[in-house]
């Protein structure tokens, strides 16, 4: 097969990062010429820390596939990116533009001037289109992007991992007419993409590989880094009921250790499968597995008990041809591992989503190199039209000072209407500012929703409920009446909840928010796990700083352990500073 183009591809995994080379064949067959990966460990204290290492880990890919200098396609994981599908009214390009863009907006908990982001029509019905949308923020795009390129790459295309394996399934399976779910299960998060006709559903959960080690590395007292590699090296999931134990004590304890962890992967995947219902989808009729933590063994057929489908491993080299430098056997081995890489190879081709989370800096600098031939043309007819002008100059002043005089005559009339315009563009920019007031108006209106949207979403567990969320001034002080009153739980850097500060009728009084406590009961779980899920939200809402454990815990979150023996659960507070603060004007209304 004669080579017709060369495509290398980047998946920037949380745990994995892997790079391959392909090549594009005369009648748009794939071959996949290399690929090499390389693990990142399961812990890590910062984000500048991995942003160190997911730097190394490429340039030591770049090395191996000997890639400086080249252009690269490469996926950001769903821990990065928020994808998103809404239906709109069935209208025209433009029209539906609008619409995406709004809806946009409600999706994104950040405005979309901080926003890259992108979207597709992937179906029409009834009168709606449906629609996907894909956005990351601009800031944490340009890090991601800056350990690229530091690796000596030139990125071409950026893309949701999610999309990315979509496409390679399509590639490989076409398009299932009856609903399929494909359960891709990373090291932090599993992405569950349902499949129906041109249906298309994408749901992401903190769930994954590094919950599975986290839990062994605890139950077994030991540090990450073994657990993780006991894990690969003894772990499997006990099939449970009347199978026989292994001979290993430890080693049987740590697949029910598996097992349970993956009962809770199974709840989700459920409640995903029920969010999909609730949208019109059908029950999946089939189930196909991708991702490196997949790998355990006994998963599919744990899976497969629980889910009551069939269970299949979603071989992305189906349809991709293998070149000689490659190992076939180990490549076998990893071909449900490199699904999103594939996916990004197919990009050069056509495919079924096309979404680009390109940086801004990327895209100026990809529209510069478009223009380039053409500004060079321009610029030698330029000086060829000069030349001539020049040639030409001589005879044209004569005419020239003839016409002057009839210019001069209608200088007056234009410099009239050049006062007028003045006029109707300040007047512009007056409605502007009004527009852009009832704009931001709008997305405050937004603001406090998507927070509570957001912890909802975090709250998961059914042992912990929210009872209060109340703002507080850059005092500590709440602006809400507390709902527990004297006695109550409450954060030791705080004072005691007491009532809002109070001021005459009519006066206008401007507050700063800068901080949210949340109210709430529990019963089995640790108040510690919520506040950590929540200061963790990729979403970068709340201002928690890496070491706050170093910090005095009464700082963050208090509970009322004095309660827990005459109330079936028990009260706690949690408080998350705002890393966006804002201002609030309050009236005391007249009595």
């Amino acid at each position: 097969m004669a080579d017709k183009k060369t495509i290398l591809t980047l998946n920037l995994g949380s745990q994995r990062i892997s790079m391959a080379r392909f090549s594009l064949g005369a009648k748009g067959s794939l071959l996949l010429r290399d690929f090499a990966f390389e693990e990142l460990p399961g812990e890590i204290s910062s984000d500048m820390a991995r942003k160190s290492l997911t730097s190394t880990a490429i340039k030591s890919l770049v090395n191996q596939l000997k890639a400086t200098g080249s252009d690269v396609n490469y996926a950001i994981p769903s821990h990065g990116t928020i994808t998103r599908f809404v239906k709109v009214p069935s209208l025209g390009e433009d029209q539906i533009g609008n619409i995406v863009k709004f809806e946009a907006q409600q999706a994104v908990p950040f405005p979309l001037t901080e926003t890259v982001w992108d979207y597709q029509v992937v179906g029409k019905a009834g009168g709606e289109a449906e629609v996907a949308i894909a956005a990351i923020r601009a800031d944490q795009l340009e890090d991601i992007n800056q350990s690229v390129t530091s690796a000596g790459l030139n990125t071409k295309l950026v893309e949701a991992g999610p999309i990315a394996l979509y496409n390679a399934f399509r590639y490989s399976h076409g398009e299932p007419q009856e609903a399929t779910l494909l359960i891709d299960i990373g090291s932090r998060m599993t992405d569950a993409i349902f499949m129906e006709g041109h249906k298309l559903f994408v749901a992401s959960f903190p769930v994954g590989g590094s919950n599975v080690t986290a839990a062994i590395a605890k139950e077994m007292e030991t540090d990450f880094d073994h657990a993780e590699a006991r894990k690969k090296a003894d772990g499997f999931v006990h099939l449970g009921g009347n199978y026989a134990d292994h001979d290993d004590p430890e080693v049987d304890a740590m697949s029910k250790i598996i097992r349970n962890q993956l009962t809770r992967l199974h709840s989700e995947i459920n409640r995903r499968i029920q969010q999909y219902k609730s949208q019109g989808g059908s029950s999946p009729s089939s189930v196909y597995l991708a991702g490196a933590a997949a790998a355990l063994p006994y998963m599919k057929e744990f899976l497969e008990e629980k889910l009551r489908l069939p269970v299949h491993w979603f071989n992305a080299l189906q349809n991709v041809s293998v070149g000689p430098k490659i190992d076939v056997e180990a490549a076998s081995r990893q071909a449900h591992c490199i699904g999103e890489l594939v996916g990004l190879a197919l990009r050069e081709m056509s495919c079924p989503l096309e979404l680009d989370l390109s940086p801004r800096s990327v895209e100026l600098a990809q529209a510069v190199a478009r223009k380039k031939p053409k500004l060079l043309t321009a610029t030698a007819a330029l000086f060829a039209g000069l030349a001539a002008l020049f040639a030409h100059f001589h005879f044209s002043t004569v005419a020239t000072n003839s016409k002057l005089e009839k210019v001069d005559k209608h200088l007056g009339q234009l410099n009239g209407l050049k006062k007028a315009i003045t006029a109707e563009e300040s007047r512009q920019k007056i409605e502007e500012t009004r527009a852009q007031y009832l704009a931001d108006a709008v997305s405050r209106r937004q603001y406090w929703l998507g927070i509570v949207n957001l912890i909802n979403s975090k709250l998961t567990d059914e042992d912990a409920w929210m009872t209060q969320f109340q703002p507080l001034d850059s005092d500590g002080m709440p602006l809400t009446k507390p709902l527990f009153g004297e006695g109550a739980p409450h954060l030791g850097s705080l004072p005691a909840p007491v009532a809002p500060k109070s001021f005459k009728p009519g006066e206008v009084k401007t507050v700063t928010v800068d901080a949210i406590e949340l109210s709430g009961l529990f019963t089995k779980n640790s108040v510690r796990t919520i506040f950590e899920r929540l200061k963790d939200a990729p979403e970068g809402i709340f201002d928690v700083p890496a070491d706050w454990d170093q910090k005095d815990i009464d700082k963050w979150f208090a509970i009322d352990t004095g309660s827990a023996t005459s109330l079936v659960a028990s009260p706690f507070n949690l408080r998350l500073p705002l890393k966006n603060k804002f201002k609030l004007s309050l009236t005391e209304p007249g009595r």
